[in-house]
């Protein structure tokens, strides 16, 4: 009797060491595996850099050359006089003032393209968005003011240097709103931009973000951010017959974008389907799971949540998460899991969806309960 007490002691001993080894070895972000997907032969890798935001372990490539003294700042030569007007005369778009190098063609490739919006404060999140979306962005960008457009000009001149993902695949639609229109474009020298360092893309913009006007941070407290507006035009800047909307700091699993466009062609087209995306909330401490075997170990240890689940459960509970996470299969082929039955009035999934869906009720400013609006301002 002794000796098999000592045994389960042991044994008891033995399975609490395990497991606070996996918790310890989920947690720890400094020694991450070199991130290769979807990059180039020939392009070295540099030496992990900082966590950019919360959640991630993503080693990034930066350019093999930074700009020459040839190259220009994004938007030169663009006139202010010109683009054209929403519907109610509040925002003026220009559609596509910063084209991706290879934007183009990857819209000849893929099936499907991502649709993301941003201000200036958020922009840094798409390093890692285009560091593991392989396909063609499409990105809405507000600025208010002389002076932002100015900051927006340097921020995004630097990571078109520094960063060959986001120069190569993201193209930029600048929207201005005309309470507070940019009346000027000022003189943007390679030098500007290129004194910052690549590998702190997040750092060089909260130094950059120190430069604006008081007056105009006072402005874009008061006034509501024109998130449908954004949305409607970064996917209508998509090329491609299906499009991906999301936020821009909403980052996308490794290689989702291949394995998105081989399950796209292969369903039967029609205008009404929507392929909803679960959506993962991560806790800070941890790596950036490469599959979803990885995504759910994390969730089973508490370590990842549904979308929004502590501040409004409702926004994705919809999708039922818990039978997403039960169906467990070897390949990580994308498939349909199951069907979303139970629609819920609040219910905001991320979804992929044909390019042919109403847009986003540009009516709704500010932030909360606007991105439904696709949905339930029509039947859908």
């Amino acid at each position: 009797t002794c000796r098999l007490w000592n045994l389960s002691i042991a044994s008891v001993l033995a399975l609490t060491l395990s497991n606070v080894f996996l918790t310890v070895r989920l947690l720890h972000s400094g020694d991450c595996n070199q991130y290769s997907g979807g990059v180039d032969e020939g392009v070295s890798m540099v030496p992990r850099a900082p966590i950019l935001t919360p959640a991630t372990c993503l080693e990034y490539v930066l350019a093999e050359s930074l700009a020459n003294s040839t190259d220009k700042a994004v938007f030169s030569g663009l006139d202010l006089r010109l683009g054209r007007w929403d519907t109610r005369r509040l925002y003026k778009v220009f559609d596509f003032a910063v084209v991706g190098e290879r934007f183009p063609d990857l819209s000849d490739s893929y099936s499907v393209c991502l649709a993301t919006q941003s201000s200036l404060e958020k922009i840094y999140s798409l390093v890692q968005v285009s560091h593991h979306w392989s396909g063609p962005i499409s990105t809405a960008i507000f600025a208010a003011g002389n002076d932002e457009l100015y900051l927006l000009q340097i921020y995004l001149s630097y990571l078109r240097a520094c960063f060959r993902p986001i120069r190569e695949r993201v193209s930029f639609h600048l929207v201005l709103p005309k309470e507070r229109a940019p009346t000027h474009l000022k003189s943007v020298h390679v030098s500007d931009f290129t004194k910052f360092d690549c590998a702190k893309p997040e750092a060089t913009l909260n130094d950059l973000l120190k430069l604006r006007k008081p007056d105009t941070s006072k402005w874009r407290i008061k006034n509501p951010y024109p998130q449908n507006h954004l949305r409607n035009v970064a996917r209508k800047g998509c090329q491609c017959s299906h499009v991906f909307l999301t936020d821009v700091d909403i980052v996308p699993s490794v290689n989702f974008a291949e394995q998105l466009d081989k399950f796209l062609r292969k369903q039967k087209p029609h205008h009404l389907t929507a392929f909803v995306v679960p959506t993962y909330e991560l806790d800070e401490r941890v790596r950036f799971p490469r599959n979803k075997t990885d995504l759910i170990r994390l969730a089973n240890k508490g370590l990842a949540r549904p979308f929004h689940h502590k501040v409004f459960i409702y926004n994705q509970f919809a999708t039922n998460f818990s039978r997403w996470q039960a169906d467990i299969t070897e390949s990580d082929e994308t498939k349909v899991s199951h069907n979303v039955t139970n629609f819920e009035f609040l219910y905001e999934p991320f979804y992929v969806a044909p390019d042919t869906v109403p847009p986003h009720d540009e009516r709704f400013l500010g932030y909360g309960y606007t991105r439904n609006t696709q949905v339930s301002a029509r039947e859908f």
